[in-house]
């Protein structure tokens, strides 16, 4: 017993190593791409909650879509590649058409979750909304996919595993293009309405020519559709999120920074727990987790939670400077209420992904199928709910 107890601390001592030297760089780069997108939310928190309340319902459902959905693109790609079916190459035709192909996956749940707000009564500039997330959805899901594509490609040819770079790098980009885009539509509907429907008829109009020019065939969107399933049931399930945010907007712009730095916290709870499941779906296939109660497994889990304070600790520093940048406002002192407790919430996530993990595998449930997208989506719930606990504590509410 005395000799494995030993194994276990090495092994930990190795890990956080790995932590420290390999993950924290990457969560830290994510939490940069968060921030940034979080300023444009923050610094116009008021006039989304006041005049476009219908994106604070769809808005954590667009990001964590744009991740889903490019995502499992750049798996794919990675695929293709290695198997000789895609040439490492932007100018391939198939890469235009497997874009056009998300594009069309996107807009789908984006107006169902627009549908959603509307119908549960957030009514107010819902035609703007509807024109807001669609002209987004295109753009954005145009850039990305051809970033997805290059990041891809790119690490193929210097002979790294896409599987291994593709994914945070694609879902840190999503961050940082949608709520950038969605502000800046707002911004142009504020300035001059008629531009803004002039832009989005031409991007419209740009998206059917797009189509037209990669000749998308219709069985070729059969071939996605459990890919489509599975993408928008957990939009749908992310109103959940939008709904919180939505009925809680006051109390968090109250606070300050939480509106600045929201974007953030749900990525980096999304990235955590996307980390243990993969971890620990790798070892149950290996079959180095034999009960639920394994030392070995939970050696992963505390080594990036020696992680968390720092990635706490930064982000409300950075939150802080952003907002007196931006607004000028003072940040309460009961901010550092998110310093002490963010990495009791990353525990907790990870705790739950590891759970939800081992209870797929014996189930017969592949994780890596499931679990992941799963635990990203349930992650943006307990963020929110997070994040409105820590504005009514900061704020006295």
């Amino acid at each position: 017993m005395a000799v494995s107890n030993g194994e276990i601390r090495m092994e930990l001592r190795e890990k956080v190593k790995e932590a420290y030297r390999v993950t924290l760089p990457s969560l830290f780069t994510s939490q940069i791409f968060g921030l940034f997108g979080g300023t444009f939310l923050g610094k116009y928190f008021e006039t989304v909650r006041l005049r476009f309340p219908g994106l604070l319902v769809v808005l954590p459902g667009i990001m964590g879509l744009r991740g889903n959905v490019f995502g499992s693109m750049a798996s794919r790609f990675s695929t293709m590649l290695y198997l000789g079916e895609l040439e490492p190459s932007l100018r391939d035709k198939r890469i235009l058409k497997e874009i056009v192909l998300r594009m069309v996956l996107s807009l789908i749940p984006v107006f169902l979750l627009w549908a959603i707000g509307v119908l549960t009564g957030i009514k107010k500039n819902a035609f703007d909304v509807l024109l807001i997330v669609i002209t987004s959805t295109i753009l954005v899901s145009f850039i990305l996919g051809y970033f997805t594509s290059f990041v891809t490609i790119f690490a193929f040819r210097r002979g790294t595993d896409p599987d291994s770079v593709a994914a945070p790098l694609v879902a840190s980009m999503g961050d940082f293009l949608t709520v950038p885009s969605l502000v800046l539509f707002i911004l142009l509907i504020e300035h001059s309405p008629w531009a803004f429907k002039a832009f989005n008829y031409a991007t419209i109009a740009f998206f059917l020519f797009v189509t037209a020019l990669s000749r998308v065939r219709l069985e070729e969107f059969s071939e996605l559709r459990q890919v489509f399933v599975t993408i928008t049931a957990l939009a749908l399930l992310s109103t959940v999120s939008g709904s919180i945010l939505a009925r809680f907007s006051g109390v968090i712009q109250a606070s300050v920074i939480l509106s600045f730095i929201y974007p953030s916290l749900l990525s980096s709870f999304g990235n955590y727990g996307s980390i243990i499941a993969a971890k620990t779906s790798t070892k149950l296939h290996l079959g180095e987790i034999e009960s639920f109660i394994c030392p070995k497994a939970f050696t992963d889990i505390l080594a990036l939670f020696t992680t968390a304070p720092v990635i706490g600790l930064t982000k409300v520093l950075i939150g802080i400077v952003l907002v007196r940048l931006t607004t000028g406002m003072a940040v309460p002192g009961s901010a550092w209420l998110i310093v002490l407790t963010y990495p009791f919430m990353v525990l907790f996530i990870m705790l739950y992904s590891y759970t939800l993990s081992y209870f797929l595998f014996q189930r017969s449930i592949d994780p890596d199928h499931v679990a992941i997208p799963l635990i990203s989506n349930n992650s943006d719930i307990f963020g929110t709910i997070y994040v409105v606990l820590m504005a009514r504590l900061m704020v006295g509410a």
